[in-house]
């Protein structure tokens, strides 16, 4: 019944949270690119994560429709894929469709809290590791700073403060932290050890570097994206027969017909609407 325990499975979860223009989608391409060889970008933001595409290989799904249950889904076709690190930019979008769904009374909540659950879950008990980004409620304060007559002074700066998002969302991760407008990650919750209450500017390789030792990597590696052993477009037919056994083969076929490639690449597009067709939510 019970086994010794060990670090061998472990996944990491990480959020970093920040006003907008404090650096989280840089942040976790940075640190995403030390924790494993293949990332795919969950998008909700109209496509920006593509303006770093110069700087680091990543693959991204746009979603424009951001109910609970689409996050899910593309959680789990990254999965399926063999994508070792998942980065969803940013959760908060499905906060904001939570609130929608929801709507103004209390009664809306009891609908949607096991959907919030269930992206919760999905992210937890994912076997990719997961960063997760989201924006933070901005404020403006009057800071003191010395000037160059040597008088003290104040001046506006805007901060950002709590996560939007449901509250206590930071529990759910091993990491957590808050990024401010001059690139630097405060940790404000940590499982590791090494890394609680630690600053670091301009957070990549020092990190994740951290998390490996902490998880304990290399570990075992992931099993082989399915595209990888097709050497034509009939081994892709072929498998996705096999996963779908109550589908025909002529309405497999013009599926794979009817698909357009995602971001040039058709055979990883195919390998996630297969797990669409598969586990519908």
């Amino acid at each position: 019944m019970f086994k010794k325990a060990t670090k061998s499975q472990i996944k990491i979860r990480l959020a970093l949270s920040g006003a907008s223009g404090s650096g989280k989608t840089f942040s976790a391409l940075a640190i995403a690119q030390h924790l494993g060889d293949n990332i795919a970008l969950i998008d909700t933001e109209h496509g920006s994560a593509s303006r770093y595409a110069d700087r680091f290989t990543f693959d991204t799904c746009e979603l424009n429709d951001h109910h609970p249950a689409r996050y899910i889904e593309a959680i789990k076709a990254a999965e399926a894929a063999g994508y070792e690190v998942i980065i969803i930019d940013s959760l908060s979008h499905a906060w904001f469709s939570e609130l929608e769904l929801a709507g103004k009374g209390f009664d809306g909540w009891k609908n949607v809290r096991p959907l919030e659950r269930k992206l919760i879950d999905a992210m937890i008990g994912s076997s990719s590791h997961i960063i997760a980004t989201m924006r933070s409620k901005t404020e403006w304060i009057m800071e003191e700073y010395t000037a160059k007559d040597g008088k003290t002074k104040q001046a506006p700066k805007k901060i950002g403060t709590a996560p939007i998002q449901s509250s206590g969302i930071e529990y759910e991760f091993d990491l957590a932290g808050e990024l401010d407008y001059n690139h630097i990650l405060t940790i404000s919750k940590s499982r590791c050890p090494e890394l609680a209450d630690k600053t670091f500017l301009n957070p990549g390789k020092d990190v994740a570097d951290t998390l490996k030792a902490w998880i304990g990597q290399p570990q075992q590696p992931q099993e082989t994206p399915p595209w990888k052993l097709w050497k034509s477009p009939e081994d892709a037919i072929n498998w996705a027969s096999e996963q779908l056994p109550d589908w025909d083969i002529d309405a497999i076929q013009e599926e794979f017909n009817e698909l357009s490639p995602s971001n040039g690449k058709k055979a990883p597009a195919w390998v996630e609407r297969v797990m669409q067709l598969k586990e519908p939510f």
